[in-house]
């Protein structure tokens, strides 16, 4: 099983997928976390171009290392990053040579409480400033409106990552975790 936490920039993406992995590993599953952030930065850390390239070099590199941790016998591996639209998701399952399922767990919260998050976190780049987050959601809007029927789609702006954590496990099939 593979679960893909996705959303918009400061929706908590990372946060909830290693509440997520702590949740699982109370329950004696074990679940390594690959976030598309970081696979990105050590594809750029050379001083290449960040652009939509290197993005889909990302989306193909995360894929194959969740296909390693899946073929080397994780039950569980959670992939958290953006896959919003249909192209990101279309890379991850292409570069995906593995056989597991796919459950995608889309994240939503308001432009103003993700700029509120991203401004408050001293970590961020870019998506601290208001323009580059505002077109950001305005390229994803109809993605994130329109999430498949399939999707888990949590609203992260008035609960915690622990309590989403215990949604996403008790709204995964028990037989896949």
């Amino acid at each position: 099983m593979v679960i893909v936490i996705t959303g918009p920039i400061a929706s908590g993406k990372s946060t909830v997928a290693h509440a997520l992995a702590r949740e699982l590993a109370s329950r004696d599953v074990p679940a390594p976390v690959i976030d598309l952030d970081i696979v990105h930065d050590e594809l750029v850390a050379d001083g290449s171009a960040s652009d939509d390239a290197a993005w889909t070099l990302a989306r193909q590199s995360l894929a194959l290392a969740v296909g390693t941790f899946v073929r080397n016998g994780s039950a569980v591996v959670i992939a958290d990053g953006s896959f919003n639209l249909p192209a990101d998701r279309a890379t991850l399952r292409e570069g995906l040579n593995a056989a597991a399922g796919l459950v995608y767990v889309t994240l939503l919260v308001s432009f103003d409480e993700a700029l509120r998050r991203a401004q408050g976190d001293p970590t961020r780049g870019r998506s601290r400033d208001p323009e580059f987050l505002r077109r950001h959601f305005a390229a994803r809007r109809d993605a994130l409106d329109n999430a498949p029927a399939s999707d888990i789609v949590i609203d992260t702006e008035r609960t915690t990552p622990t309590a989403i954590a215990a949604t996403i496990v008790r709204l995964v099939p028990a037989s896949a975790i």
